[in-house]
């Protein structure tokens, strides 16, 4: 009978093991839950940063759609400046968003802090990334309100990228709300290629408004949802806000890390940009004013420009070749931009990287219509994933032909739509 009773102390009885296990196990369902930047705070925040932006930048808001905008939602973002959170969080507020935003960020020390404090989901760039969709429906289900910019990285000059594939068919798996929120003068006023704490003054119109119902969106097609996502953040920065003044003291500087072809002479890499001029050794001297109006130039504005030498890429015959200096995430956690040196390559057919990082020999070979972009900054390099490791590309010996790489693969990727389609 004792043998008996103690058999069933040892059934009935967890031992420490089952208990440590039950215990793991919560734990893991906390860590799991997404939560919201704490109330108190993000208000503080708010009253700061809503008096300073809109009376320095001239920022209007058309918020009225959200005071019916309630969790679970999504919103989709245009992205033309490296401001769009901040504006998108005051166009939005009292809502907290949940952003999805870019590994690239949480990697960098000073920000890493402040985005955990805000609740962001990270999202690995251009590769699959099951762990973000887990957290978005885990978001979904705690009611938030997802905030995400569908174009999957910030556009180097003045004109929306294409929504990103699979973007659609998240939005018709969350079924939920649909909104479209955008930012009119965001880029005119914090471009890309800037220097460091060179804002221009003007004007930003922001604005947020209902795409879809959750009904809607349930009713539609994969294909519809795509189309009217890519209608609601199609944005010409220049166009949208032509005939509006942004003072800056010199409205060129940082322009020749997106501008690299001279359209008088058609060379590369002879352009200088200073004073508000752009010129080249033959001869070409062109100016930039206050309305984002090019003057003794072949083109009206800058997004023209900018497009002409992208188009007239070689993408067929032509192939990019340079040295690098490679950057990857080092064992703290955080980007290292001296973590070695190697060689990259790109034609219509494969990217390849060879080199060394951390003592240790990297090489890999990659289809180009598996790359979906090269998200970049402009000016200094643009990302590559491998093996789900962030890598980074600080072309040599001037980090300015980061923007070449992203031109060769955009119109790779635009003409193999465009064949598709």
């Amino acid at each position: 009978m004792e043998k008996d009773t103690a058999t069933a102390e040892r059934v009935t009885e967890p031992t420490s093991r089952d208990t440590a296990a039950k215990t793991k196990h919560k734990k893991k369902k906390v860590r799991r839950k997404i939560g919201k930047v704490n109330p108190v705070i993000y208000a503080a925040v708010y009253a700061v940063l809503k008096g300073r932006y809109t009376r320095k930048y001239g920022i209007t808001f058309d918020n009225a759609a959200v005071k019916d905008i309630k969790g679970p939602a999504i919103v989709v973002a245009t992205h033309t400046s490296d401001q769009d959170h901040i504006l998108s969080a005051l166009t939005l507020y009292p809502i907290r968003p949940t952003y999805i935003v870019s590994e690239h960020f949480i990697r960098n020390k000073k920000m890493a802090r402040l985005l955990k404090l805000m609740h962001v989901i990270t999202k690995k760039m251009f590769t699959p990334d099951v762990g973000t969709i887990m957290n978005v429906l885990q978001a979904k289900k705690e009611n938030a309100v997802i905030l995400i910019f569908p174009e999957g990285r910030l556009s180097c000059y003045g004109h929306t990228l294409p929504v990103t594939e699979g973007t659609a068919e998240l939005i018709k798996k969350l079924g939920v709300n649909l909104y479209a929120w955008k930012a009119e003068g965001a880029y005119l006023t914090f471009p890309k290629w800037r220097e460091k704490g060179d804002d221009r003054l003007g004007k930003i119109n922001c604005s947020v408004r209902l795409l879809l119902s959750a009904d809607e969106v349930k009713q539609k097609e994969v294909s519809e949802i795509k189309a009217l996502t890519e209608a609601a953040i199609l944005h010409d920065d220049e166009k949208a806000m032509e005939g509006t003044e942004y003072r800056c003291a010199d409205m060129t500087q940082g322009l020749d890390k997106i501008l690299y072809k001279c359209p008088v002479c058609l060379r590369e890499d002879t352009l200088t940009t200073r004073d508000n001029h752009i010129k080249c050794d033959c001869g070409l001297n062109a100016t930039l004013d206050n309305f984002y109006k090019l003057h003794n130039s072949p083109f009206k504005c800058v997004n023209e420009w900018f497009e002409w030498q992208q188009a007239s890429i070689d993408t067929e015959n032509g192939c990019l070749k340079t040295k690098a200096r490679l950057g990857t995430v080092g064992e703290d956690g955080f980007m290292d931009p001296n973590a070695g040196e190697g060689e990259v390559y790109i034609d219509k057919n494969v990217f390849t990287l060879s080199g060394i990082m951390h003592g240790e020999r990297v090489e890999f070979t990659v289809k180009t219509e598996k790359i979906g972009a090269f998200p970049i900054s402009p000016g200094d390099h643009f990302d590559i994933y491998h093996n789900g490791k962030l890598i980074y590309v600080y072309p040599e010996p001037s980090l300015n032909a980061s923007v070449k790489w992203v031109c060769f693969l955009d119109k790779l990727n635009f003409e193999r739509k465009s064949i598709t389609v």
